[in-house]
This record gives C-alpha cells, sequence and structure tokens, in this order.
C-alpha cells in the first residue's frame, strides 16, 4: 500500500510538472522566465532539453484527478477487541480441541448486519475444524457487543502458533483478532 500511495505522488508531480513547465520552455515564453543557475529548475530543464515532455500543449490538455479508496479503518467500520478466551499464549497439549471466543465492540458508526458481514480466517495456523468464512449471528449496532466463538484444535507438533481472524463488510477487511498460542508436548 506504500509503495502504491509513493507511486502516487511520483505520478502527481510529474503531470504537474509537464502540465505548467513546458508552457515556460518553449522559446516565445523563454524570454520571460528568470531561472536561477544551479537551481533544481534549471538542472531539471538542463536534464530534459530536447524531450517530448517540453513539447508545447494544447488547451485541451486532459484533466487528470486522483483518488484515494476509502478503506478498512475508517469511522465507517471498526471494532476493539473487549475479551478473549483462552488468552494468548496459552499452554496447550498436541491436537487439544477448544472453543476460541472473541468478544469485539462495534467501534464504528455503521451498523454490522448480518446479510453483509462475515468472519473469516485471514492467515496465520489453521486451528480451526471447521470452515472458514461464517456469518455474525444477529446484527450490531455502533457501540454494541457481539461474541465470535470458532472450534478449533492446537497444532499437532510442539511450538509457537498464531492464527488471525478478520471481520468482513463486503470484501473489505475492517477488524482483525488472533490468538497465539503454545503446544507444549505431542
Amino acid at each position: 500500500m506504500k509503495a502504491v500511495r509513493t507511486i502516487s505522488v511520483v505520478l502527481a508531480v510529474v503531470l504537474a510538472v509537464t502540465a505548467f513547465l513546458p508552457f515556460a520552455a518553449t522559446p516565445a515564453a523563454a524570454q520571460n522566465l528568470t531561472v536561477v543557475a544551479g537551481s533544481p529548475l534549471q538542472a531539471f530543464m538542463n536534464a530534459t532539453r530536447g524531450l517530448p515532455l517540453l513539447a508545447p500543449m494544447s488547451l485541451s490538455a486532459p484533466f487528470v484527478t486522483l483518488s484515494v479508496e476509502k478503506t478498512a479503518g475508517t469511522p465507517d467500520y471498526g471494532c476493539t477487541l473487549v475479551r478473549q478466551s483462552p488468552a494468548d499464549y496459552t499452554k496447550m497439549q498436541s491436537r487439544q480441541d477448544f472453543d476460541m471466543s472473541w468478544t469485539v465492540q462495534n467501534t464504528g458508526l455503521r451498523m454490522w448486519h448480518t446479510n453483509y458481514t462475515t468472519f473469516a480466517y485471514m492467515g496465520g495456523s489453521k486451528m480451526q475444524t471447521y470452515g472458514n468464512s461464517y456469518g455474525i449471528s444477529n446484527d450490531v449496532a455502533a457501540g454494541k457487543r457481539t461474541t465470535l466463538v470458532i472450534d478449533m484444535s492446537a497444532p499437532k507438533a510442539k511450538g509457537l502458533y498464531t492464527t488471525v481472524w478478520g471481520m468482513y463488510s463486503g470484501p473489505k477487511a475492517f477488524c482483525r483478532v488472533t490468538l497465539i498460542v503454545v503446544v507444549n508436548r505431542y
């Protein structure tokens, strides 16, 4: 996402330069242009002299707009983890079955509707014993809480395991919860 923003900023700067600089670099306008020797503008003009970039533009040049997609974390949708059971770093035996529950509060401005909101596996260790995606059981108004429960089983091998789950409104994730467990023995 950071790379997309960087590319967008660079593109905007290039478009701005190509929109305004060609008028100043044309021979007729160059007589009225004062360029300080050693300035960034002078260095740019020297580097690009003769390139089509500095050709005069017509008045019918296209108008370019940049937009940023509204993403998760906006005020419309949000959540806060209130409680989870078992707690992170709980020690478990190999293949131990357990119910994982996260209680989350709707901190966004919009209601989580049962028809449009899902709770789904996002990544990490697959500890769920059934599906990867579940609908929520009831609408959750702004400020209200709900508990999300998933049947899980600890992995077989000894080690530290993390699973990541998220709430989705349509295709966009707006809330992430995790569980970290320690498997002690085989």
